[in-house]
């Protein structure tokens, strides 16, 4: 009798660690503030855009494709909300307006967003570049 409470104990043990996982995406209370800066000069930036991906720390793909959700920038932030706790992978696309509006700059990375951030905002810096 014994051995069946235990193992019922280990089971259900076992079922509520595994459900109280969760997985980077939507659906939480963190905000990632994205900071976008020209890592070549200090010219002006336009036209940015943020890409997302959740839950990854590699470019899911070499272009714009793959990316689960993406943000235009206000000034040279872009901010992303109702995220839970995980890895997520940012690309950013802007322009140097001094050079010319079509001369394309990116960076992208991977971004932790740690359980003690799980329910603030969190900030990622990126300098982009030809």
């Amino acid at each position: 009798m014994k051995t069946k409470i235990l193992f019922s104990v280990i089971v259900a043990s076992m079922i509520f660690i595994i459900g109280s996982c969760t997985k980077a995406g939507t659906g939480g209370n963190a905000t990632v503030v994205c900071n976008v800066s020209n890592g070549i000069n200090n010219d002006k930036l336009s036209n940015i855009t943020v890409y997302i991906k959740y839950g990854q720390s590699t470019a899911p793909s070499q272009n714009t494709t793959g990316y689960d959700d993406q943000k235009q920038a206000v000034g040279t932030k872009a901010t992303f909300t109702g995220l839970k706790q995980g890895t997520y992978y940012f690309l950013v696309i802007a322009y140097d307006s001094a050079v010319s509006k079509t001369a394309q700059m990116s960076t992208s990375g991977p971004f932790s967003l740690t359980h003690a951030n799980r329910n603030g905002t969190s900030t990622a810096n990126f300098a982009v570049s030809y």
